[in-house]
């Protein structure tokens, strides 16, 4: 499925009413520490940022981002900001797990970009070139959305999509099962003619 633009925003606000099974970020996140870790750390005090570098890591409850640069600094209320970048060989990601949406049902969002931002603040993450977004359900590939650009919204799961030079996104999304809804029962087959008279003169 390939779309552009303004209607491609469209389409995903329409996917979203159609999939309500589309959760926000799971909430107990927000309360983790962050834990970061790398082969090496420079601290800029005139701009209150801490730079990792080689093979970093950052976790937050479930929320993991990795890179080969990681530029993090904290707001004065305690919120974390991150600018991870991948190296010459690999891309940075993302991962996060959603609130629960149906029993038994656990979701997960996972994406690739050659840089990506983090902003605890307004739970974004924006992921810049060669950007790739993934939504899976216990482990199955659900949903993927591809552009030069792809901002998600994990408060209210909206992706916002665009597209590089060649002026194109993509989005596939797969179809939305009721599932669990019971089947409505069978209509009981019509009787025969006769046959409650039949039954009773069989029981004289």
């Amino acid at each position: 499925m390939l779309a552009s633009g303004r209607s491609f925003r469209m389409l995903l606000a329409l996917a979203a009413c159609l999939a309500p099974v589309l959760a926000g970020a799971e909430k107990a996140d927000r309360e983790k520490e962050t834990l970061i870790v790398g082969d090496h750390q420079t601290v800029d005090d005139l701009k209150q940022i801490s730079i990792f570098t080689g093979h970093v890591i950052l976790t937050k409850g479930t929320i993991r981002v990795t890179g080969d640069r990681m530029d993090y600094r904290e707001d004065p209320d305690g919120y974390q900001y991150a600018v991870v970048t991948g190296s010459s060989d690999s891309l940075a990601t993302f991962h996060e797990r959603g609130d629960p949406t149906k029993p038994g049902v656990e979701q997960t969002f996972d994406g690739v970009a050659e840089r990506i931002e983090y902003d605890n603040r307004n739970d974004t993450v924006k992921l810049f070139t060669h950007a790739v977004v993934r939504r899976y359900e216990n482990g199955v590939l659900r949903d993927e959305f591809t552009g030069d650009q792809i901002t998600y919204d994990a408060r209210t799961s909206h992706y916002d999509l665009q597209a590089g030079s060649n002026g194109r996104v993509t989005a596939r999304i797969a179809p939305r099962a009721t599932e669990g809804a019971s089947a409505p029962a069978p209509a009981p087959a019509p009787s025969a003619p006769g046959a409650g008279e039949a039954s009773r003169g069989s029981s004289k």
